[in-house]
């Protein structure tokens, strides 16, 4: 178990997730300066906030990754997912941190 306010464990991604994420695809390319032929995210962890922060790890090429953090705020503030940073340069060996 994660200590407060601390990301939990890496896991797959799950729909919800990667529904969130695929939709701020052209987000973090316009933040990355590049286009993605590959945008497939793979997992991420998760931090309890006010909202919830999701870094994932996106598989943009053969064996390049993104890291991808995206905060959603609470569900009565009426505001959708928003990207916060995109930490290009990754593998799929690269733990998210």
């Amino acid at each position: 178990m994660s200590a407060v306010g601390a990301y939990a464990e890496a896991t797959a991604v799950t729909a919800e997730v990667k529904k969130i994420v695929s939709g701020k695809k052209a987000e973090c390319e316009a933040k990355a300066g590049t286009t993605f032929a590959t945008f497939e995210p793979l997992t991420f962890v998760k931090q309890v906030v006010a909202g919830i922060n999701y870094k994932v790890k996106v598989k943009v090429a053969e064996v390049e990754c993104i890291h991808v953090l995206v905060y959603c705020p609470l569900p009565h503030t009426g505001e959708g997912p928003q990207l916060v940073s995109v930490e290009a340069g990754k593998t799929v060996e690269d733990k998210i941190e």
